[in-house]
């Protein structure tokens, strides 16, 4: 097993955190399309500003729970951080 220094171990799990919040974001998307159809671009574009991996957790289980894609929305609007 190769040696991996301190950086490149920083590097490795940055890029890993970065692969699970895009890999997250795109389930999201997935589920709702598979739900309510088309989505709209204000909801990806709120959806792929978030960076927050256990808030993106948090909604792929809402993904299951929400009744309307507007309701979706507003679980984002009401915790986005702007």
């Amino acid at each position: 097993m190769p040696f991996l220094s301190t950086l490149e171990e920083m590097a490795l799990e940055r890029g890993q955190q970065i692969g699970a919040k895009e890999t997250r974001k795109k389930d999201i998307i997935n589920l709702l399309k598979k739900r309510f159809g088309n989505l709209t671009d204000e909801l990806i574009q709120s959806l792929n500003k978030i960076d927050d991996l256990s808030f993106l957790d948090t909604l792929i289980l809402e993904t299951i729970s929400v009744n309307y894609v507007a309701e979706f929305q507003e679980l984002i609007n009401q915790n986005s951080p702007n």
